[in-house]
């Protein structure tokens, strides 16, 4: 029956584009109007003989913080008509080839009086040279808009070789040693890229986005309180890398090199094409990071009065590698002035390996040596992933009058296969070794309607209806060879499981705007199932649940350049296969995961408030936020168990009955008339969580903060200076607490041949403080954790760009404006 329903979902996709009536053409120099009340108009004409001048690039600013607001194309006769602008002071840049450009006195719209008429605007004949050097509006490293902050990647990071790298240097986003992502301390967020859902998740996410080139991404969307319209999973809020996509007229493309001190080399490539009713870009990445492990894995036994029973040492050396490819294809085709037909291929091939050798010395009490010998770890992981999207969109009125349709199939594949065994020092006699195999297969098929309709002025209406499928199998196999003489056997750790999940919702946002003040409010109902079941033993959990998440928003604009607003959302946590999976996990020989297939998911509502301020040189924003959540799945830590036969560290899963945290963000931004910029940001929060299910109840309540701070140095319009710093204090979680994290880069960028080529030397953790370690224990055993990785490297980047350059053009009408307004105007 639920595949039933979203075959049935599909089906109206398929049949969107017939019900759509198509429109009239819309002159030329206009733009569609938007829920905006004020209106620019003007005619661009030749300076000496006052003639019209067609096809003239108009472009509109904000004169509060000089951000491009809007911008259209002169008609034939030289007028112009921009609609859609918000109450507030502007101003116009003109331009055309052959002419210079052109700034005009300051524009004021007003509720009183929305129309503004700029009279003509004349422009002076000069000579130019026909060469390849373009006009490209200046986009704020920061956008803010009411419901997220965009941050633009080449100004946050421009000197990161990887998608990864550029998470690194967005405020309020963390990135651990392994390539977690998480915000405001929350691991429990969800990824986007270009505004859907990754279809790849844990691990598998945090390799793709170490081998996503950085020069392939535009920019980098934090949503902490997301509208009813965006799917409620991720506590935390939504992350949405925003890839490049726009293409000018005719050919283009780039092609980037880098390697480091490190043995980390990548290599990318774009390539657009625009002509006629047909856009198409491309881009492929090749990337291979090798880096050395040291750590250590020591415990402490604990008797009466805390006194040393034993102790076991682990020394570990190690080395992991990642390689992988990717690829990225979109083609759109403009099927008519309104209807637009979009496709998108995604491709990812990776490749991972971790090589380890842990010494261990076993100790009694008094530190005399009982034991010593060695464990090796060899494990290799080949995966693929292919992502493929149809979407259809027809704009009737650019952000308040559109009907969409997508479908969207996901296919992923991982193979990982690990060995482990025992030796005496020096690498001796073979006493015993494990083999474990594990072939995961996960498919998941999506459909979406989407339809936003303007029902008056500055108010508009958003609906819509998605259904999500999603099928995984799973086969982990272990080998065991107790004794060393080379003969393997199947182990009682083996198992097999399949996990079926369906999310059916539909959801309405109604946004309203009033003079300064702006709401928006929205309600998402769904219906979701899962069936956890275990082959090797035929146990099956079902859970089905039906969920609603409401959402609101105001915002009131206390002046040009001051805005406060208020959010809230619902948001879900819907627990994992590793969580559900009730069969232990090693992944060394005294930690084990062991999973909870009981789990229910968690729930948080989330309340924030924002005051931002723009100003000439630069922005300010405090968001102090709230969040409650119920059913808190955390993970436990037991440092007196036993699972198949051995006395281990574990890592279990439960629902505990609250969690609150509250905190607040605060950003700044500073620019210096052309020489510097600089971004700077601290976050501090409170984490308050209280458990009593089981056998015993489990608490925390701590404090912790981060500040980052991004700066660039323009030594000239050629050679620029970047430098970044970061520190994380340390953080108490339930049985533990993390240690301080913090590091460093600087880099150094000249321009060559004009726009055409840069290069780039980045010194990566200058001062080697880049490390993991956390501090676990009861009143039974102390266990602490470190790990380091070579982080410390120089690394050096060239990047080529060819064929026509950017030029300022219109947005496309299917494309979503960083740091617009989502109530329908600007």
């Amino acid at each position: 029956m639920k595949r039933l329903v979203l075959v049935l979902a599909l089906s109206a996709l398929s049949a969107a584009p017939v019900l759509a009536q198509q429109p009239g053409p819309r002159p030329p120099g206009a733009q569609a109007p938007a829920a905006g009340p004020g209106e620019i108009r003007g005619t661009v004409v030749d300076a000496e003989s006052s003639a019209p001048i067609g096809t003239a690039s108009v472009e509109v600013w904000s004169a509060a913080d000089s951000a491009l607001v809007a911008g259209a194309i002169a008609r034939p006769d030289g007028s112009f008509r921009i609609e859609g602008l918000r109450p507030g002071a502007y101003f116009l840049r003109v331009s055309m080839m052959g002419y210079g450009p052109q700034r005009t006195a300051q524009l004021t719209i007003a509720p009183a009086s929305p129309r503004a008429n700029a009279g003509n605007i004349g422009l002076s004949r000069r000579a130019v040279v026909l060469e390849t050097i373009g006009v490209e509006a200046e986009r704020p490293a920061i956008a803010i808009a009411p419901d997220r902050n965009s941050y633009s990647t080449r100004d946050v990071a421009p000197a990161a070789a990887t998608a990864s790298e550029v998470l690194e240097s967005v405020p309020s986003v963390q990135v651990d040693s392994d390539g977690k992502v998480s915000l405001r301390g929350n691991e429990n967020v969800v990824v986007q890229i270009n505004g859907r859902p990754s279809p790849i998740r844990g691990e598998q996410l945090a390799g793709y986005l170490k081998q996503l080139p950085a020069n392939t991404l535009d920019r980098v969307e934090v949503i902490p309180n997301p509208s009813a319209r965006h799917d409620p999973e991720g506590m935390a809020g939504i992350i949405n890398i925003v890839l490049k996509q726009n293409v000018d007229l005719g050919l283009s493309g780039g092609l980037t090199l880098a390697a480091s001190t490190a043995d980390r080399y990548t290599g990318s490539g774009n390539l657009g094409y625009q002509q006629g009713p047909a856009t198409w870009f491309m881009s492929y990445g090749f990337s291979t990071d090798d880096r050395d492990q040291l750590g250590v894995n020591d415990r402490t036994r604990l008797g009466t009065g805390r006194a040393p029973l034993s102790y076991s040492e682990q020394d570990i050396r190690g080395a992991q590698g990642n390689s992988g490819h990717n690829f990225n294809g979109t083609l759109d085709y403009r099927l008519g002035e309104r209807d637009v037909l979009s496709n998108a291929l995604m491709l990812n091939l990776r490749g991972a390996t971790d090589d380890a050798l842990s010494a261990y010395s076993e100790l009694d009490g008094t530190r005399v040596l009982l034991d010593a010998y060695e464990r090796v770890r060899d494990s290799r992981t080949d995966n693929w992933m292919a992502d493929y999207n149809l979407a259809w969109k027809r704009t009737l009125t650019p952000r308040t009058h559109e009907l969409s349709a997508e479908v969207r199939a996901n296919a992923n594949n991982e193979d990982d296969r690990t060995s482990l065994w025992r030796q005496t020092t020096a690498g001796g006699t073979l006493s015993d070794a494990e083999i474990h195999e594990t072939d995961a297969r996960s498919y998941q098929l999506t459909g979406q309607v989407d339809y936003t309709r303007g029902l008056a002025e500055r108010t508009k209406l958003e609906t819509g209806y998605k259904g999500n499928a999603r099928w995984t199998d799973r086969d982990f196999t272990v080998m065991e060879d107790a004794t060393g003489s080379g003969v393997f056997a199947r182990g009682d750790l083996s198992n097999a499981l399949q996990f079926d999940e369906t999310v059916n919702a539909v959801y309405g946002v109604l946004s309203h705007g009033t003079g300064a003040l702006e709401l928006q409010g929205g309600l998402r109902a769904e219906y979701a199932t899962r069936e956890f079941s275990l082959g090797n033993t035929g146990e099956s959990f079902p859970h089905d649940y039906t969920s609603f998440f409401p959402s609101a928003l105001a915002s009131y604009n206390l002046s040009d350049q001051t805005q406060v607003k208020l959010s809230y959302s619902r948001r879900i946590r819907r627990p994992g296969t590793q969580e559900l999976n009730p069969f232990p996990a090693f992944f060394d020989l005294q930690n084990v995961f062991v999973g909870n297939p009981q789990l229910n998911p968690e729930y948080t509502d989330a309340i924030e408030l924002g005051l931002q301020h723009s100003g000439q040189m630069g922005s300010v924003q405090l968001s102090p936020f709230y969040r409650r959540t119920t059913d808190v799945i955390r993970f436990i830590i037991n440092t007196d168990d036993v699972v198949a036969g051995r006395e281990v560290t574990s890592i279990s899963f439960k629902n505990l009955d609250t969690g609150s945290s509250w905190g607040a963000d605060l950003n700044g931004t500073l620019r210096m008339g052309q020489r510097f910029n600089g971004l700077a940001a601290f976050n501090v929060f409170k984490m308050v969580t209280e458990g009593s299910s089981g056998e015993s109840a489990v608490s925390t309540d701590a404090v912790t903060w981060s500040a980052r701070f991004n700066g660039t140095y323009n030594f000239s319009p050629r050679t620029t200076l970047t430098a970044q710093y970061f520190y994380r204090a340390p953080m108490q979680v339930e049985g533990g607490k993390f240690d301080a994290m913090a590091f460093a880069n600087v880099a150094l960028r000249q321009k060559l041949y004009g726009e055409k080529m840069s290069v780039t030397v980045r010194v990566s953790d200058p001062f080697n403080t880049q490390r993991f370690r956390i501090r676990a224990g009861d009143d039974n055993l102390i266990q602490l954790t470190e790990r380091t990785f070579t982080s410390r490297a120089v690394h050096l980047s060239m990047q080529y760009n060819f064929g026509r350059p950017p030029r300022v053009r219109q947005p496309r009408q299917d494309e979503q404006p960083s740091g617009g307004s989502p109530f329908g105007g600007r």
